[in-house]
């Protein structure tokens, strides 16, 4: 019997709130696929299907968040009149809202995942690709009402901002402050000073200077070379002439 698409989305998910809930009861190392499979009521084998192992579902609930996060701003009325930095910080805050319920899990997520995340692997490279689409999306709509310059939007910027969203995360895990109020502090000091950077269009200028530090450097070895190759020419006719 086949299964439709809406049902395996169904279980999928089951499978990952399943499998954290019992991470957190029982630890990840003692907690095995098939103990998830039959909590979840999925057979044994079938878990396989969706997971081929109990990482591969941790990589799956840190997608299903970036995920839900993503619908949920999208769902904020007039989200799109926002300011660029009430974006990002809704954004993050959102991120964070998901993951409360799981933050004790969370630190064991991290630390299975953290590796892979510092070297992009295949694993990372979708939840990064959801959470840098959003970024981009952010720039390139702040840019067109002329809220910032023009930004390297395509390059170096979104990447700036996954590390910055890496950081709160990491002290968001450990902030024990009423409310997360430190949590909110860290995040309006950030991006303000991320704000005041891009206002100033000062990564463009930064990419600039470098560009054109690289093309002088370069001009002047080529120079140089070219140089002692004439000399070298010219040593070489005059020995002949001797």
């Amino acid at each position: 019997m086949k299964v439709s698409k809406k049902t395996q989305k169904k279980t999928r998910i089951k499978l990952i709130e399943t499998a954290v809930d019992l991470m957190i009861q029982n630890g990840y190392e003692k907690t095995s696929m098939r103990q998830i499979a039959r909590t979840a009521k999925v057979g044994d084998a079938t878990i396989y299907n969706y997971f081929p192992s109990k990482e591969k579902i941790v990589w799956a609930y840190i997608l299903h968040r970036q995920e839900c996060a993503v619908a949920k701003i999208a769902a904020i009325p007039n989200f799109e009149t926002y300011g660029l930095q009430e974006q990002i910080h809704t954004y993050f805050e959102t991120i964070l809202e998901g993951y409360l319920p799981d933050r004790e899990f969370l630190t064991v997520a991290f630390k299975i995942t953290q590796q892979s995340f510092v070297t992009h692997s295949e694993d990372s490279a979708p939840i990064n690709q959801v959470f840098i689409t959003q970024i981009r999306h952010f720039l390139e709509s702040a840019i067109q009402r002329e809220e910032i310059p023009k930004q390297p939007i395509d390059s170096m910027l979104p990447h700036l901002i996954l590390n910055v969203y890496m950081v709160i995360v990491m002290y968001w895990m450990k902030d024990n402050s009423t409310h997360f109020t430190k949590t909110t502090e860290l995040m309006d000091l950030v991006l303000g000073i991320l704000m005041g950077v891009l206002k100033q269009g000062l990564i463009q200028n930064c990419l600039d200077l470098g560009g054109f530090l690289f093309r002088h450097t370069l001009f002047s070895q080529v120079n140089s070379w070219l140089d002692g190759t004439i000399m070298s020419n010219v040593k070489t006719q005059f020995k002949k002439g001797l």
